[in-house]
């Protein structure tokens, strides 16, 4: 899950890392200015989110480790014999 609402999330690829929409619907019924606008900063937040998880997908890639403490495909493995 990415986010405060789980109205967008990352996928990371071979190509990179991207933000797709999970939901059409982005916010419920507003019947006031201050839902309205509450809604609205969470839905801008949500991307700042999403973009935090990608950086921190992009440094993994280029570290070449998929999961923290395990070594890199990068490294070299020892020779078959």
């Amino acid at each position: 899950m990415t986010g405060i609402l789980n109205k967008f999330h990352v996928e990371r690829g071979a190509y990179g890392a991207r933000v797709m929409a999970r939901s059409q619907q982005l916010t419920g019924p507003c019947t006031s200015d201050e839902e309205i606008d509450g809604n609205v900063q969470m839905l801008k937040d949500d991307p700042d989110a999403c973009a935090r998880e990608m950086k921190g997908l992009l440094k993994l890639d280029r570290s070449g480790s998929l999961f923290e403490g395990w070594p890199s495909a990068n490294e070299d493995l020892p020779e078959a014999r």
